[in-house]
């Protein structure tokens, strides 16, 4: 895969560079599959981005960090349409997807996969909400605490 190849449409690129709100993954701690909440990867000497080795990624859901290869990359074998009132775009995601975003206006919404499974649904929810409950945890401990 060269250093801009979009994989065959499993992401879109911007400036010679994968808008990771278009690459989806299932992270290995928590297996939900959604966009990464960051990443990490080598740049060529031209300064597009080298997908060809490892990936290191956030799990935008969880905080969980994990590394990847562009092998990894789903598909976007769906298409879903933004629930933002007034945007509407219609865009093109795994049908897999946990968790989507909306390449115009960044929301980050229910993906097709949850609406096949209540119980995955739940346990999306408790995934995020455990993750957010650390968050305030880490926010209310004292400066310095490495508890």
């Amino acid at each position: 895969m060269s250093p801009v190849d979009d994989g065959g449409g499993r992401f879109d690129v911007v400036d010679g560079r994968p808008d990771f709100d278009t690459v989806y993954t299932r992270c290995p701690t928590c297996g939900v599959v959604a966009a990464a909440g960051s990443a990490d990867y080598p740049l060529t000497a031209g300064g597009d981005a080298d997908l060809s080795g490892e990936i290191r990624l956030t799990c935008a859901p969880a905080g969980h960090r994990y590394t990847v290869t562009s092998a990894a990359f789903f598909a976007r074998d769906a298409v879903r349409t933004c629930a933002r009132p007034g945007c509407g775009t219609t865009f093109a995601c795994p049908a897999e997807a946990d968790e989507v975003v909306c390449p115009t206006c960044r929301l980050y919404q229910p993906g097709p996969f949850l609406h096949a499974d209540d119980r995955r649904r739940d346990y999306v929810r408790r995934v995020h909400h455990d993750y957010l409950d650390d968050v305030r945890a880490r926010l209310h401990r004292p400066y310095g605490d490495p508890q």
